[in-house]
């Protein structure tokens, strides 16, 4: 009887333990086709679910538009969002997840370039425009927000803009949907890095730790490499 009653103690006192040593995340993402899709795929849902995995760890995905997951990150309304430029205001990873080129498109008719830009009217995806529209193009030029790189070229091919900017990966991948991608021509403007990012908090800092020494771990076991390959995406370290 005694040892009915300590094996039932060892059982609960285990699940207890296992209870109090899962670490609950909020994680805020705006929804990227191939990186974030809502059936749990893509890049960053397996990067994020190989770094925090389970029972260890619970990941809550809310999908917010872009500005909102920066918001929230930032009132520590949740606890990590990803991938964007670094900043004082949160922690960030010490490496980055992505290095992106920033490229525009226009008609091959239009032939647009940087030095000819004046009063033409170019489109962006929402949130974007301080990561790839404003620092690689004068001041003056006029912007909009639009969805998605989608609605940016189903725009452009209705003359309803003048130019698209975007990350050549997601743009690409729009562009490849589309029978008439002829059409379009793509110039570089630039790259930039992006870097997994954390609430300024206790919590937070303990996240980053964590994604830090994992991120490592995952490179030297070849898991990471493996990861960039399936999704044709170049590791930047």
């Amino acid at each position: 009887m005694k040892f009915s009653f300590c094996s039932r103690f060892l059982f609960f006192a285990c699940i207890s333990f296992h209870s109090v040593a899962q670490t609950s995340i909020k994680w805020g993402t705006d929804y990227w086709q191939d990186y974030t899709n809502y059936d749990g795929s893509g890049f960053y849902n397996e990067l994020i679910h190989k770094i925090f995995p389970e029972p260890e760890y619970i990941v809550e995905v809310h999908y917010y538009p872009w500005k909102r997951s920066v918001k929230n990150v930032l009132q520590g309304n949740i606890d990590m969002t990803g991938a964007m430029h670094k900043s004082e205001r949160l922690y960030h990873s010490e490496r980055p997840v992505l290095i992106d080129t920033v490229v525009m498109v226009s008609r091959v008719e239009d032939a647009l370039t940087l030095d000819s830009l004046d009063n033409k009217l170019g489109a962006y995806r929402s949130g974007y425009e301080d990561m790839v529209f404003y620092p690689y193009l004068k001041e003056a030029t006029m912007g909009m927000e639009v969805e998605d790189s989608y609605k940016g070229l189903t725009l452009l091919a209705m003359n309803k803009i003048d130019f698209y900017v975007g990350a050549e990966s997601l743009v690409r991948l729009a562009l490849n949907e589309r029978d008439d991608r002829s059409e379009y021509e793509i110039s570089k403007l630039g790259s930039f890095k992006l870097y997994w990012s954390f609430a300024l908090n206790k919590h937070g800092l303990a996240l980053k730790t964590v994604f830090d020494e994992r991120l490592d771990t995952l490179r030297e076991q070849g898991v990471l490499a493996a990861l960039y390959r399936k999704y044709g995406l170049i590791m930047p370290f």
